[in-house]
């Protein structure tokens, strides 16, 4: 389920998308804020930002399928490990379903008012 981010200001709000640019610069690395083209082209930014929230969900996924051969852990700290990555995949997950729904408020603000923003 897709849903907009509870820590962001509801699209059409004065001022939604710079604020929806610096909530998807969030989730990004922070050197990406040093880089002009994130800044001026949301549209950019939302293709990086998805792609980043792809694969770190794949990688939290590919983590947790491999590691209970690969991790040399305990069983304790295998089983803290595992309850680890499975809230860190719901909460990326989610991450993701909520950066695209921004996305595509961003999208279609600016197929609105195509001169920017």
């Amino acid at each position: 389920m897709s849903s907009w981010p509870a820590d962001l200001i509801p699209a059409g709000a004065s001022g939604w998308e710079q604020k929806a640019c610096a909530w998807l610069l969030d989730r990004c690395p922070s050197e990406f804020r040093t880089y002009e083209i994130f800044r001026t082209h949301p549209a950019a930014l939302g293709y990086v930002a998805t792609f980043q929230l792809e694969h770190q969900v794949e990688a939290i996924r590919d983590a947790y399928r491999s590691a209970r051969t690969n991790s040399q852990l305990a069983p304790e700290a295998l089983n803290e490990l595992l309850s680890t990555l499975e809230h860190e995949g719901a909460r990326l997950a989610l991450e993701l379903s909520s950066a695209l729904v921004v996305i595509e408020a961003l999208n279609a603000s600016k197929a609105k008012n195509p001169l920017g923003f």
